[in-house]
């Protein structure tokens, strides 16, 4: 019996592909061979040892099998998965709503809208579809998906023992408060908030301090030149756009952050949550969306964008370790949802009948 899945791409560091991975060593470990399939045009040279050609996936394939379909984006996969015979399982990762880039990337707005059709489209072909979150599995409903489930993501206890970046440690690690955002710098990100929020906190409690925005900003030209020039007009030399960085450059940056900000308007699960978790940095949240449902009482989850408040509740925290402490021991019992055994086992509940079979 093998227990396969099919990727729309494969990167290096990308949390699909991380989880991809993670679900594969859980399949082996119960026994069943298991290859990860990709599209071979989006798959990076670094780690492309980890995946094959989709076309080499036997097709029509054996019933008795299981391929788990990762869907986040329109892809060529979504025709092949359908002709399958295997046991179909459809994973959605989600879709950001196209709206967001309407006037800021075109041909991306496009093909997030073209995506959600393929997504539609799908409802009836997978014998299950299994959101990350809670979230997406009413996203897949409101599809037309039968049954549903939930798949969390899995946290990766080995970031916590990589080594950090020693340029990074020392760039930011002199002492200064540290307000950190990582995730894609795109329009659903309200990096603007974040921006907003920096500009009370460093004109109210600390100038001493920063803004950490660590995230890719591939075709995001014209946002990100309304975020520089949002910068510029309010006087913040200390906000620091930092692109895509290594993973080693991340760990670095979650090591001397003082403090995790998400403005973010839509999440399907909100991988740096966790992140931020894992390496005991407190977080402060918009509760939009996935947010609280990844944070599920941990953290700090803020209804309302009242920046002077929300600046001011960084200073409360930073200047208080006893409730920093506390923040942060509170958001350890949280990532128990997510390990690697967690998942496994909510995994093989979901599957339990056609391994039985199997």
């Amino acid at each position: 019996m093998r227990l396969d899945q099919l990727l729309p791409g494969f990167g290096s560091g990308d949390a699909i592909s991380n989880y991809a991975l993670a679900l594969q060593e859980i399949a082996r470990g119960w026994g069943l061979d298991s290859t990860l399939y990709c599209e071979p045009r989006h798959v990076h040279p670094a780690v492309e040892r980890f995946c094959e050609d989709y076309r080499r996936l036997p097709s029509p394939g054996d019933p008795s099998n299981i391929t788990l379909f990762h869907f986040s984006v329109g892809s060529p996969l979504s025709d092949y998965f359908a002709r399958l015979r295997t046991r179909k399982v459809l994973v959605y990762h989600n879709i950001t709503p196209a709206d967001w880039f309407d006037g800021v990337h075109e041909e991306k707005a496009r093909v997030l809208r073209a995506g959600r059709e393929e997504m539609r489209a799908l409802a009836g072909v997978p014998d299950l579809a299994l959101g990350v979150s809670e979230f997406n599995r009413r996203e897949l409903e409101q599809f037309g998906f039968s049954p549903t489930g939930v798949l969390p993501l899995v946290a990766d206890p080995a970031k916590l023992s990589s080594a950090p970046d020693p340029v990074f440690l020392r760039r930011f690690g002199d002492g200064a408060a540290n307000l950190l955002s990582v995730g894609r710098v795109v329009p659903n990100k309200r990096v603007e908030d974040l921006i907003k929020i920096y500009y009370y906190y460093r004109n109210t409690v600390d100038p001493r301090s920063r803004l950490i925005v660590a995230g890719a900003m591939t075709g995001m030209d014209r946002y990100t030149a309304l975020l520089r020039s949002l910068v510029t007009v309010l006087d913040l030399p200390d906000v620091v756009f930092l692109n895509h960085v290594t993973d080693a450059e991340l760990f670095a940056l979650y090591r001397t952050a003082s403090v995790f900000l998400s403005m973010s308007e839509h999440e399907g699960f909100c991988i740096p949550l966790l992140e931020a978790m894992q390496f005991r940095v407190p977080v402060i949240a918009y509760a939009a969306a996935a947010v609280p449902e990844t944070l599920a009482g941990a953290g700090v989850l803020v209804k309302e964008k009242r920046f002077p408040a929300i600046a001011e509740l960084v200073g409360r925290i930073l200047a208080d370790p006893a409730l920093k402490t506390a923040i942060v021991e509170r958001q350890l019992p949280r990532l128990a949802s997510f390990s690697r055994e967690a998942v496994a086992a909510r995994l093989r509940t979901l599957l339990e009948p056609w391994l039985e079979k199997g």
